[in-house]
């Protein structure tokens, strides 16, 4: 699960927000009437999952979510999980019958307490034993709408309104208009970061559509960019007359007033060869904002405040990459580069090189038909920590990942590859290590193994099961190949793959995909994920998967 504890999980055209849901495809909460909980998720016609085993320990009463005092963000409803130690009791949340599995395990979804009382009342039997327990929880601290004061004054009586009135209402507006134009043009030049070496592609500065906002742009450290104004601890910087985008501010670095604007104009390119592939140089002089965009066959870059001026593309003699490349003037401030493709992009990274852009493009690896994983190297990234969700018995996600990810490397190795693996301890490593660590060691591929969980509000019974995450479009084809590789062995309700914005699969330079094979908060598929059997399976089929995508790569 990655990021938070509780992301955000797109399931098969569903948007399951953090409110609870209150159409008629989310089942209600539970009442007096109904106990809360759900059968197994196992998919119809699969192999089931591994039995629960039966635990009959003394009461001890657990709550693992939400924890306590901890503010919860549903609407109305919410679930909460844990434990009670036997699977032969009986529970009660808020006088709700709530099932508990054989393991002791236990999953509700409820109304939320009232706000005057936001507890859970927990009570627990076995035979003539009780177990009372109360679990505090707080929402959150209600939003106080600004009051406008001028709007409370009583009006003054209306008079006619006379063509000078007009005049002059107009007037002001337009000044008005003038005063925000004005105050919108840049304040000054800043730097991007640090100038980093030429060849170091991994650390970039985010661009962001608003303030907070979704991670857009990788600039390169170094560049110059005007500013137009700072809040919230972002920096409003303007690429070319038609864009505006965040970044942080601590990166945008004051220029001296009397700093000139970069001229940027891309001259004669030239393609040659290069480790592993093929590179595109663009001469442009100072560093440049960019936008790169994956198409079927071809990889376009836009580059913000320059010109194109390119009279020759010189063609490297043995190349086999690259068809064609083409420019284009988009606007006065934006140029628009092409490279046309013989095949669908396999990975690429962009840097800079005695003041030429260079897109690196990688070639593909020469792939056996009966061994397509033979001399290959895969990473594998067991998820976590840091962060990482709980099951309701304890189950901690990093824990699971990395004996998952421990028995994938076995498999993919005695299939021919070399295998790195992200962590081999319980030690914390930051998640923009990861990938990295990956690109660093030109590896062919990047999986990293999650397991799932939801956010507040959203009925954890629903739609709970296997999904896979891509951000890059060049990732997308392994990502499909590993999803139809996981469902079968998992015997879970398929979520189809996703696009998402994650950190560990932003890599360029080989395909990147994250799996959730299965939800750690729900106590059937904790169970099985806790089993070496399950394990292996989540492990075997994103191994299938991995197969698969490379022995079909030489078609694409």
């Amino acid at each position: 699960m990655p990021g938070r504890h509780f992301p955000l999980v797109p399931v098969a055209g569903l948007a399951l927000a953090t409110a609870c849901m209150s159409s008629a495809s989310y089942p209600p909460p539970a009442t007096t009437a109904t106990p809360a909980g759900a059968p197994p998720t196992t998919a119809v016609g699969r192999q089931p999952l591994p039995p629960i085993p039966q635990v009959d320990g003394p009461l001890a009463l657990r709550v693992v979510y939400p924890t306590a005092n901890a503010v919860v963000t549903s609407r109305d409803s919410n679930f909460i999980f844990g434990s009670v130690g036997s699977g032969r009791a009986s529970l009660t949340i808020n006088g709700v019958p709530t099932r508990v599995y054989p393991n002791g395990a236990f999953m509700a979804f409820l109304a939320n307490p009232p706000a005057d009382a936001p507890r859970y009342e927990l009570v627990a039997t076995k035979g003539t034993d009780t177990a009372r327990a109360t679990h505090v929880i707080r929402y959150p601290a209600p939003v106080v709408a600004a009051v406008d004061t001028t709007a409370a004054r009583a009006k003054p009586e209306t008079q006619p309104t006379s063509r000078a009135d007009t005049v002059a209402a107009l007037t002001a507006r337009i000044d008005s208009l003038r005063t925000r134009l004005t105050a919108d043009q840049p304040i000054g030049w800043v730097q991007l970061g640090q100038p980093n070496a030429a060849m170091d592609t991994d650390r970039t500065i985010i661009g962001r559509p608003i303030v907070g906002g979704t991670y857009k742009w990788f600039f390169t450290p170094g560049t110059v960019v005007p500013l137009l104004g700072r809040t919230g601890g972002m920096a409003r910087i303007r690429l070319d007359r038609d864009l505006d985008v965040y970044v942080d501010s601590a990166d945008a670095i004051d220029l001296p007033a009397d700093t000139p604007a970069p001229r940027r104009v891309v001259s004669n390119m030239r393609v040659r060869g290069a480790p592993l592939g093929v590179d595109v140089v663009m001469p442009l002089g100072p560093r440049v904002p960019y936008f790169v965009e994956e198409r079927e066959r071809a990889l376009v870059l836009t580059l913000y405040g320059a010109r194109a001026n390119t009279d020759i593309v010189n063609f490297a003699p043995q190349d086999s990459m690259v068809r064609t490349v083409e420019w284009e003037q988009e606007t006065p401030e934006r140029a628009k580069i092409t490279v046309n493709l013989r095949a669908a992009p396999y990975g690429y990274l962009v840097f800079w090189e005695n003041g030429s852009l260079v897109l690196r493009l990688r070639g593909r690896p020469a792939i056996d038909a009966h061994r397509p994983l033979a001399g290959l190297t895969i990473a594998v990234d067991p998820g976590h920590p840091p962060g990482g969700a709980t099951g309701p018995t304890g189950l901690y996600e990093a824990t699971a990942t990395l004996a998952i990810g421990t028995r994938l490397r076995r498999i993919l190795e005695e299939r021919g590859a070399t295998v790195l693996l992200t962590r081999t301890t319980d030690s914390a490593i930051a998640l923009g290590d990861r990938p990295i660590f990956a690109r660093r060691g030109n590896v062919n591929a990047f999986v990293s193994i999650h397991l799932n969980a939801y956010p507040d509000g959203v009925n954890p019974f629903v739609a709970p099961g296997t999904g896979t995450y891509f951000f890059r479009t060049h990732s997308e084809p392994l990502a499909r190949a590993v999803q139809a590789g996981m469902v079968p062995q998992l015997s879970l309700i398929d979520l189809g793959v996703n696009y998402d914005n994650l950190a560990v699969v932003r890599g360029t330079w080989y395909p990147a995909i994250l799996c959730e094979g299965a939800f750690v908060i729900l106590p059937d598929q904790e169970a099985a994920l806790r089993t070496p059997e399950y394990q292996e399976r989540y492990a075997r089929g994103v191994a299938d998967g991995v197969e698969s995508y490379f022995r079909s790569l030489p078609s694409r």
